[in-house]
């Protein structure tokens, strides 16, 4: 009976926790917190003035980020990776998309950290912010 007791509790804890807005996980970043590599960002260059450049100036991107306040990193991805190239959407490599993303929030002046941006680790906890 006690342990069910500690259980329903602990339970209980995490529930008010949860409620609350406070979690066992990590914080939520923004992009201004160092979200990708520089080693990704020049590799996103070289993909972007291939794929990219045609089509969209940076201009462009700093009213995309303005459109996406304080969404997840990870919509925008998914939105660039169904949608883009235009004549071929979804053709890039899953880590040409991601080093795009990197090149273009360096280039909007978002620095570079020490941890790579990935899809699949965090970009779901990444806001983006207008630059």
């Amino acid at each position: 009976m006690k342990d069910s007791l500690k259980i329903s509790g602990s339970c209980v804890f995490l529930l008010i926790g949860l409620l609350t807005g406070n979690s066992a996980s990590a914080q939520d970043k923004t992009v201004k917190d160092g979200v990708f590599t520089a080693a990704q960002a020049s590799a996103g260059q070289a993909v972007y003035d291939g794929s990219c450049k045609a089509c969209h100036n940076m201009r462009f991107y700093r009213d995309t980020l303005k459109s996406w306040n304080n969404q997840p990193l990870v919509y925008l991805w998914e939105s660039i990776m169904g949608t883009m190239p235009a004549d071929n959407p979804g053709s890039l490599l899953l880590e040409e998309y991601t080093d795009v993303i990197a090149y273009i929030l360096s280039e909007n002046g978002f620095p570079a950290g020490e941890i790579a941006l990935d899809p699949d680790n965090g970009m779901d906890k990444i806001s983006i912010l207008p630059p």
